[in-house]
């Protein structure tokens, strides 16, 4: 190597120490912020989350410093140095910080739920029951938007099994069926805007709409029980609505149909077909229309809905059901009135008021369900009082005949909003199930439920 080569070679290495030291003495690039979700009111769309904050550009590392001359080695003459022009910058200035989310995450919410719940049985007691506190669930909520599409997702979580039923063999108990193994879905669905028709196209697992859909209370009623209501399955959903809410007449519709049942009701054991061991619901069929007036602040609205499932039981065979409901509820203000009445043809049970025989089964043929009831909201608070009704006619017998069991629930409620993520339920339940020859306590309780959602 010549002694001119030498000293560009030292003066490049020089260089690119001195940079080095300018970048270790600038600061660090600051730490992007988290993005904090917004709290929202419970709904099935999830919070939105707030813009990410992006971070200061980082400073530019120290332009490189001049080299010296190099010193020449005894005994031969100095080496001259040619003017050259100042080397290329080692990095162009960084662009400013990326965006907290990658874009495909536009459009995308995500919110979370926890219902607490504390039972204390009211004396005279159902046997063997006890008061008890436990999550009753929690959820994610997942939603995303992107142009007309769309999609869903909840799942829920619980420290026990949502439902279990045991039979006796010999005196001793024998589990037969448990749902829901500490978490599920309980929606998951794509969508798209039909705009032509201010409609909503659902394909997955979505609510099933037969009747009035829910009345805000925790407990519930007696449909709820019978799996007729908050009851998700797996199909395809039409939603949509004619006018808009405030407009003095408007239509709300709905067409469905489900290929199976989604198992993942609160239905109690043996009272709804997804118990029953090896029975499924299929091709569930479903049709309501929603009218609603508008005037003077009043809003009356009048549901009419049918509905046919095959109820495929193992023991009897596929059974045909229909169903058919009409629902009507006025608000005003903060008050609510509601009315509903259900009817079914066709079993979709088999052990449910009474044990089957090898002769009959304890089913009805011929079910009716009812309830009515309202509320009133006053600043944070609701009070609200509802009554169910559980009709199940001409039940066959061994012996001959047949015999009408009927169920009645009362829901007394006081709910208080403490803010815009945190609410309270206090409920009273009387719950009483009446043969012509005896009457026996279901429940009698009361319950308190907080609810706090992001």
């Amino acid at each position: 190597m010549n002694l001119s080569t030498r000293a560009i070679a030292v003066a490049i290495a020089g260089e690119l120490s001195l940079f080095g030291a300018a970048a270790m003495a600038a600061p660090a690039e600051p730490t992007p912020a988290t993005s904090v979700a917004t709290p929202a009111p419970e709904s099935p769309v999830g919070p939105t989350p707030a813009p990410s904050v992006a971070p200061s550009p980082p400073v530019a590392p120290a332009a490189p410093a001049v080299s010296a001359t190099p010193v020449s080695p005894p005994g031969t003459a100095p080496a001259t140095l040619h003017s050259e022009s100042p080397p290329a910058p080692m990095a162009e200035t960084p662009p400013g910080a990326k965006p907290l989310l990658p874009e495909w995450m536009n459009g995308v919410t995500i919110g979370a739920g926890v219902l607490l719940w504390y039972y204390q049985p009211i004396v005279p007691r159902a046997p063997s029951v006890e008061n008890n506190v436990s999550v009753f669930w929690a959820r994610l909520l997942v939603d995303g938007k992107r142009g007309i599409f769309g999609f869903h997702l909840e799942p829920r979580f619980r420290d026990t099994p949502l439902r279990s039923t045991s039979t006796t063999v010999n005196g001793a108990n024998v589990l037969t069926y448990t749902q829901n193994d500490h978490a599920w879905l309980q929606e998951a669905y794509a969508s798209v805007d039909l705009e032509p028709l201010r409609a909503q196209l659902k394909v997955g697992k979505e609510y099933s709409h037969l009747g009035y859909f829910w009345d805000n209370s925790f407990y519930g009623n007696i449909q709820v029980y019978d799996g007729l209501k908050l009851d998700p399955d797996y199909g395809v959903s039409l939603e949509g609505a004619v006018g808009k809410s405030d407009d003095l007449l408007g239509l709300g519709y709905w067409a469905q149909y489900f290929i199976v049942d989604g198992s993942t009701n609160v239905s109690l054991p043996g009272r709804d077909t997804i118990s029953v061991p090896g029975a499924r619901r299929r091709n569930q069929t479903i049709f309501q229309v929603e009218p609603r007036l508008n005037v003077g602040g009043v809003t009356a609205a009048l549901g009419i809905s049918g509905e046919y499932l095959q109820a495929d039981l193992p023991t009897l065979g596929p059974q045909n059901v229909w169903r058919a409901a009409v629902d009507a509820s006025v608000t005003y203000a903060g008050a609510k009135i509601l009315g509903e009445l259900q009817h079914q043809d066709g079993r979709n049970v088999t052990d449910f008021p009474l044990p089957s025989t090898p002769t009959t089964p304890g089913s009805s043929a011929n079910v009716d369900h009812a309830q009515i009831g309202g509320e009133y909201t006053y600043g944070p608070v609701t009070g609200r009082y509802y009554a169910s009704l559980g009709s199940y006619n001409n039940i066959p017998l061994a012996t001959g005949g047949t015999v009408t069991h009927k169920e009645w629930l009362h829901v007394i409620g006081l709910g208080i909003a403490i803010s815009q993520n945190v609410s309270v339920l206090n409920e009273l339940i009387f719950w009483q199930h009446d043969t012509p020859t005896s009457s026996v306590l279901v429940d009698r309780s009361y319950n308190l439920t907080v609810h706090a959602h992001l």
